[in-house]
């Protein structure tokens, strides 16, 4: 139910995007599970930077529209 509201939230102030990080898939059990779950709620694997943080900890970006209409376009820097 919180991640819903933070989608409607930002649907709601026009943003087109969410955007999570996290550690890269097959590092930690435990970053695993979290890459999973940000997975299961629709969010797409974006970008990996590999020494964000540091060399044993690659940061995993994901990305999720929030808009509604695939075909709609945004120009908005949002």
């Amino acid at each position: 139910m919180l991640f819903e509201k933070a989608v409607d939230i930002g649907r709601s102030e026009g943003y087109s995007f969410l955007q999570v990080k996290t550690v890269q898939m097959g590092k930690y059990d435990e970053y695993d599970k979290t890459n999973l779950f940000y997975i299961s709620c629709g969010f797409k694997e974006f970008e990996v930077f590999p020494e964000f943080w540091d060399a044993d900890n690659p940061c995993q970006v994901y990305v999720m529209s929030l808009v509604n209409d695939p075909g709609e376009k945004d120009v908005s820097l949002r």
